[in-house]
């Protein structure tokens, strides 16, 4: 085999495990179930008043309707700082919820 072929050849082979490698990132089930809660808890936080006892137990609810504690889920979140891929995946998850719940207010008013 030409040097110039093997060449691409091993450059096509790391763009494709590349690409695997990125899109496995982007699928991780706990991105979403994460950036889920973090919306719900988002739109909480601005419907209510932060600092009466019932912001904390509708807090709670949110949490444990998604499948968390206070704890695991400030835990899954400290994992998820050592990764800075999934964590930007998470933010984009979660800023597109937004954005998708912000326009849904926004036709109901009109």
């Amino acid at each position: 085999m030409r040097p110039y072929q093997t060449i691409v050849l091993l450059a096509l082979i790391v763009a494709v495990a590349t690409f695997m490698h990125f899109r496995s990132l982007r699928t991780d089930p706990r991105i979403e179930k994460l950036a889920n809660c973090y919306v719900e808890l988002a739109m909480l936080h601005l419907s209510s008043d932060t600092t009466s006892a019932t912001f904390t137990v509708q807090r709670d609810s949110v949490l444990n309707s998604m499948g968390f504690t206070e704890r695991s889920f400030r835990e899954m979140t400290a994992d998820l700082e050592s990764e800075p891929e999934k964590l930007i995946d998470v933010w984009n998850s979660v800023e597109k919820k937004l954005k998708a719940h912000k326009e849904a207010l926004d036709i109901v008013k009109q």
